[in-house]
C-alpha cells in the first residue's frame, strides 16, 4: 500500500511538472508573440509618423550635416518642448540620411509664408527655404510661396550675439557673458576687445575649425545683406568674400589674421548701422506679409 501511495505521489508530481513545463512554454511563446507584435506596432507607428512628417531641406549643399525644417501646426510654448519635438522628428527621419546628421528646425506656416520659427528669424528662414529649395531632391513641393523683405538690423543683432556665443568659452568668457545679458552697445564693446589671433583654444565642444566656419558664415552673411545681397549657402558667401572661403570650407590652419580683419570690418559696419537702429536687443520679425 505504501508503495502504491508513493507511486501515486510520484505520478502526480510528474503530471504537475509536465503541466508546469507546458505552462512555462506557453508563457514564453506568448511573450515571444507579444514582443513581435510590439515591434511590428512600433514599426507601423514609425512608418505612419514618417508619412505624416512635412519637411523641407535647405541651405548649403556641401554641409557636413543636413538642415531640415519640420513644418508643424502650432509651435510648442517652451524651449524644452521645441527641443524635444525637433529631436523626435529628427530620429524618425534620420534613416533617410545615413551619411549625415540632421540639424533640425521647426516652423509654422501661414498662407505659404513662415510665421513662427524655433531657431533663427522668420525672414531669414523663409527666404533660405524659398531660395535653396532647388538644391535638393525634395519629398514635397516648395512650401514657401514667396520671399520676405529682410530686416537687416535684426540680422546684425542676432549675428552679433551668435559670434559672441561662439567665443563664450575663451579667455573673453566673463566679458562675453556680461555682454550677452545686455544690449547691442555692450556687445559692440566686447566685440572690439576680441583678438582671434591670440586665442590658444576655443574651449568649446565644437572643434576650432567648426567655430571659425560659423563665425565666418555670420560675418559674411551679414555683410552681404548690408550690401544688398542675400546669401544662404557657404558658396554664395565665398563668392562675395573670397577671403572667407577657407574658413567656410573648414580648412585646417587657416590664417586667423584674415578672419580678424573681416571681424573688424563687420564691427565697423555694425557701429554705423547702430547709429540709426531703433532697437538694440533682438525682437520678433514683424511678419505683416502672411496674408
Amino acid at each position: 500500500m505504501e508503495v502504491s501511495r508513493r507511486c501515486r505521489i510520484t505520478g502526480s508530481l510528474s503530471v504537475q511538472r509536465i503541466r508546469t513545463a507546458a505552462l512555462l512554454r506557453a508563457i514564453a511563446l506568448l511573450a515571444f508573440y507579444l514582443d513581435c507584435f510590439n515591434k511590428l506596432l512600433k514599426k507601423c507607428l514609425k512608418i505612419s509618423l514618417m508619412n505624416s512628417l512635412n519637411y523641407q531641406i535647405f541651405g548649403s549643399q556641401d554641409s557636413q550635416d543636413v538642415d531640415v525644417v519640420f513644418f508643424i501646426d502650432k509651435m510648442p510654448e517652451t524651449i524644452q518642448e521645441k527641443l524635444n519635438l525637433s529631436k523626435e522628428y529628427s530620429a524618425i527621419l534620420q534613416p533617410e540620411f545615413s551619411t549625415k546628421c540632421i540639424n533640425p528646425n521647426l516652423a509654422v506656416l501661414e498662407n505659404g509664408i513662415v510665421k513662427y520659427v524655433y531657431k533663427g528669424t522668420v525672414d531669414e528662414l523663409n527666404n533660405a527655404l524659398y531660395c535653396t529649395y532647388g538644391f535638393y531632391n525634395q519629398k514635397f513641393d516648395n512650401q514657401i510661396v514667396k520671399s520676405l523683405p529682410r530686416d537687416i538690423d535684426l540680422k546684425f543683432l542676432r549675428s552679433s550675439r551668435m559670434i559672441l556665443s561662439f567665443l563664450s568659452k575663451t579667455k573673453y568668457r566673463a566679458s562675453i557673458k556680461y555682454a550677452l545679458r545686455n544690449n547691442l552697445h555692450h556687445k559692440i564693446q566686447v566685440l572690439k576687445e576680441i583678438d582671434l589671433v591670440t586665442l590658444a583654444n576655443f574651449g568649446n565642444s565644437q572643434t576650432e575649425i567648426a567655430i571659425l566656419k560659423s563665425i565666418a558664415f555670420q560675418i559674411g552673411q551679414s555683410m552681404a545683406l548690408h550690401n544688398g545681397k542675400e546669401c544662404y549657402t557657404k558658396s554664395q558667401i565665398a563668392d562675395c568674400f573670397p577671403e572667407l572661403r577657407s574658413y567656410l570650407a573648414r580648412e585646417i590652419n587657416s590664417d586667423l589674421i584674415t578672419l580678424q580683419f573681416w571681424l573688424n570690418k563687420y564691427i565697423e559696419i555694425l557701429e554705423i548701422r547702430a547709429k540709426s537702429m531703433n532697437r538694440f536687443e533682438e525682437y520678433e520679425y514683424i511678419n505683416s506679409y502672411a496674408k
